[in-house]
């Protein structure tokens, strides 16, 4: 318990043929036992690619706290074009944990119209016994 680690909700892509901006993400279903501290969004180049689930400390870890983050401004997906920033949610281990994540829901913005977008992000995480 106590353990933090950060989990990359999936890549954004546009398939429309229109620009969108990401405004927001969060994952939708946090099982008991873990506790969402903070989100972010990073550059796909900061991060040297897209760490899918990566603990805290760890000298592989990316060292988020000191990249740009874009979740407070939003960012912007290119019509027909996969997003060169991505979201995380850093995450606290607080007790047992039973289930396991499966949605992440987006709020992104094309023109002037709001829209939200629950995708299926999965995560399993356990205590080691």
């Amino acid at each position: 318990m106590g353990e933090e680690f950060w989990f990359a909700m999936p890549l954004p892509t546009n398939m429309s043929d229109r620009d969108v901006k990401i405004t927001n993400a969060e994952v939708l279903d946090v099982p008991q036992g873990i506790e969402v501290i903070g989100y972010g969004a990073y550059n796909l180049e900061d991060t040297q690619g897209l760490p899918l689930i990566v603990p805290e400390g760890y000298p592989y870890t990316p060292k988020y706290r000191e990249f740009k983050d874009y979740s407070k401004e939003g960012f912007t997906v290119k019509s027909k074009k996969v997003s060169d920033v991505f979201y995380v949610a850093h995450l606290r281990v607080t007790g047992k944990i039973q289930r396991n994540v499966s949605e992440c829901r987006f709020e992104y913005r094309q023109g002037e119209v709001v829209y939200t977008q629950t995708l299926r992000c999965g995560l399993e995480l356990r205590l080691k016994k």
